[in-house]
């Protein structure tokens, strides 16, 4: 633990390196690419700008997540647009690109050698500024563009329409950078290593990063939310679902839901005042009611034993609940993300 904890110190004091090996990236490819994938996803792809992040759901036509994933828009002529999504979600979502999306507008396949780094902590910047360059522009949260870092010389780098692109993170992601390799460029692992390394981070596994993710809410999907869940649900909606752009597969369910109904539980923090630990499925209850259900749990070095967890509408943050009816109520239901005060 004491290992994780230092990654921790880094994602949080400092700044941490984390390959994310759990997401899937495809190139997306024709004329009519995007116009096609409006109609399938539920954000506004044609309103955004090239050089945006567009985070957005697919649904199945009852309104469930297929699979959450941020399509990388690009323009005309500066290479193919890309998109990223949980690995969970992938087969599922490529069935579903089968069925619903025509061959002759767009052309999506797996990038299998693609990545992403994430560059987050507070010291984010100064470790691109070292990596990159002075020169190199670190865009605003949700835009992206084209790295063209010093090294670029050595691989071509900077000539490439297919190499790395640098995105802001927005802050209901925790901020920071992601760098998307869409594939291999020998030596920028080592230049992004020594320069973080250089402002006092180091680079981090899956359990720091799980916790990191967790004390800010961020839900995975295949963990957090699934077919299951509807997206009001998911704590998602306000940044992957566009109420103005009209149709899309799934839509009326969700608009029906927004403009006239509610959901029966949505994602809430979990934290725990006692001494037995949270597990990843077990029921929460308020007396004897069932209440909710955890799906991320972690023990966290600043809150302790927290988690992610679908709770019932009707709990509000506060309220203690217990992991059987006849159990001491000694979890605290909290709003996300967690704070220390």
């Amino acid at each position: 633990m004491a290992e994780v904890e230092r990654q921790w110190t880094a994602l949080t004091g400092t700044v941490g390196l984390y390959e994310d090996l759990s997401r899937s990236i495809w190139s997306v490819e024709g004329e009519k690419a995007l116009d096609a994938l409006h109609g399938l996803l539920t954000n506004d792809l044609r309103a955004a700008e090239a050089g945006q992040l567009i985070p957005c759901l697919a649904l199945t036509p009852k309104g469930r997540p297929i699979a959450d994933l941020r399509v990388w828009k690009r323009a005309t002529g500066e290479g193919p647009s890309l998109l990223d999504l949980s690995a969970e979600g992938a087969d599922e979502l490529r069935r579903h690109f089968a069925r619903y999306l025509p061959p002759r507008f767009a052309t999506i396949s797996l990038l299998p050698e693609a990545k992403i780094l994430r560059v987050l902590g507070p010291g984010a910047a100064g470790a691109l500024n070292r990596a990159l360059g002075a020169d190199q522009e670190l865009p605003a949260e949700d835009r992206f563009v084209q790295v063209r870092p010093e090294t670029a010389a050595d691989s071509d780098l900077g000539e490439s329409s297919s190499g790395p692109l640098l995105l802001g993170r927005s802050e209901s992601e925790g901020g920071g950078w992601d760098v998307l390799l869409p594939a291999q460029f020998p030596g920028v692992d080592e230049v992004m290593l020594e320069a973080v390394e250089s402002a006092g981070g180091c680079a981090v596994g899956p359990e720091a990063w799980e916790i990191w993710r967790v004390e800010r809410g961020i839900p995975i999907y295949g963990r957090d939310f699934g077919l299951e869940n509807l997206p009001q649900e998911t704590g998602l909606s306000e940044r992957t679902v566009s109420f103005d752009k009209g149709c899309y597969t799934g839509q009326e369910v969700v608009a029906r839901i927004h403009y006239r109904g509610h959901v029966n539980q949505r994602l809430m923090g979990i934290q725990s005042t006692g001494d037995e630990p949270l597990s990843r499925g077990a029921e929460l209850f308020r007396e004897e009611k069932a209440s909710g259900r955890i799906t991320s749990p972690v023990q966290s070095p600043l809150f302790g034993s927290i988690a992610l967890g679908m709770i019932r509408r009707e709990v509000d943050p506060g309220t203690s609940l217990s992991l059987s009816p006849a159990a001491e109520a000694d979890i605290m239901v909290r709003t996300l993300p967690f704070t220390s005060t």
